[in-house]
């Protein structure tokens, strides 16, 4: 029996971001800062990895850092608008589907420990607090904060140390981007493909790598491989 589970959040959790969606809130910043849409995606999406890893230290610099490269100061107000933009919709995004609470619910009732390990912009952890999500982990580590993203050994050694519990304790459950799946391996960490959203189209993915190891279409049967352990379970129910 496994005392944690690590958690991915995009494509587990919740859904990954509806690309047509996740575009309009690109346009909406482009819009708030004067500049054409179709000027302002291409500059926006080239520096992704800087904001998933932290590197500008805010998601005012983020935006700062694109609306320079158009000869662009934001005044307050506008910089105000932008970070609204995003926030709200992260928060929409950050929504958990009844299911997930369900399953969360169940985790927390057996005493198991929870911790979410996400590659994330700082959006995230802004409005993570207010979240339906919040209340179930005991610890969270954001990418931005860290200034790392998984698969780097350090995501998941911090979740580990937070819940002070080992690798043979804990069972990673995501939806393989970033390379997740391979790096909790890596560290000794049972992994889980949870693949209830991940053939979803028109979804916003970074880095998403092959996996062989143990899958599950549904975040309920997390619940039991807690219990019985990934590769039991896999092959009770004929699972890969």
């Amino acid at each position: 029996m496994k005392k944690a589970v690590l958690f991915d959040l995009f494509g587990t959790l919740v859904p990954s971001p509806p690309m047509a969606e996740y575009r309009q809130m690109v346009d909406d910043v482009a819009e708030t800062l004067g500049v054409p849409i179709d000027d302002f995606f291409e500059p926006w999406m080239a520096v992704n990895d800087g904001r998933l890893n932290g590197s500008f230290g805010s998601s005012e610099a983020e935006v700062e850092h694109v609306a320079a490269q158009f000869g662009i100061v934001p005044s307050d107000e506008q910089m105000r608008r932008c970070v609204a933009v995003r926030r709200d919709a992260v928060r929409r995004w950050v929504t958990p589907e009844p299911e997930t609470v369900a399953a969360l619910e169940s985790l927390v009732s057996n005493q198991t420990k929870l911790a979410l390990v996400s590659d994330c912009v700082f959006d995230v952890p802004a409005i993570w607090a207010g979240s339906g999500l919040a209340p179930f982990f005991d610890t969270t580590v954001f990418s931005c904060e860290q200034r790392i993203r998984k698969p780097d050994r350090r995501m998941y050694e911090t979740a580990l140390g937070s819940l002070d519990i080992g690798p043979d304790d804990a069972l990673f459950v995501g939806d393989g981007g970033s390379g997740e799946l391979q790096g909790a391996d890596s560290l000794g960490i049972d992994a889980v493909l949870l693949d209830s959203h991940s053939a979803a189209p028109d979804v916003l993915r970074v880095d998403v790598r092959d996996w062989d190891g143990p899958s599950v279409a549904s975040i309920t049967e997390v619940v039991e491989l807690v219990s019985r352990g990934p590769d039991e379970t896999a092959a009770r129910r004929g699972v890969t």
